[in-house]
């Protein structure tokens, strides 16, 4: 059987929150109640954009291993010079934060446009199958 979404953000609650599902829902900011829709054992409902975000962001989460299981190859970073925005500004946290939460948007939406051309592709492939 595939690893889904769903069983990855339930290793997160069992990881991160011991198994607490109130707890996860509580620190992205969504009823406790609406957790067992995602993580009930019969049926699962597929997480929304939206959540699926809050759970990148929040929890600082590789947004391509939480929506395909694949890790997100690392970047080299040189830090030769002074290239700190705290030399003028005097606040790192802020100005990296936004830019690694408007890098993290915009590879969740990457992923999720080959998620789209994926499933098209497959429903094509469906399409040509039936035919047959």
């Amino acid at each position: 059987m595939t690893e889904t979404i769903n069983d990855r953000i339930e290793m997160l609650v069992n990881e991160r929150f011991d198994g607490n599902k109130a707890a996860f829902a509580k620190s992205i900011g969504l009823p406790p109640t609406g957790m067992s829709s995602y993580l009930s054992k019969q049926r699962r409902s597929k997480p929304s954009v939206d959540m699926v975000t809050k759970i990148v962001v929040t929890l600082d989460v590789d947004a391509r291993w939480l929506l395909t299981g694949e890790e997100t190859p690392k970047k080299e970073v040189h830090t030769e010079g002074d290239y700190s925005p705290a030399s003028e500004t005097g606040d790192v946290s802020v100005i990296v934060g936004d830019a690694v939460l408007a890098e993290r948007v915009k590879l969740l939406q990457q992923l999720i446009e080959e998620k789209d051309e994926r499933i098209a592709e497959l429903k094509e492939r469906i399409k040509e199958l039936k035919a047959k």
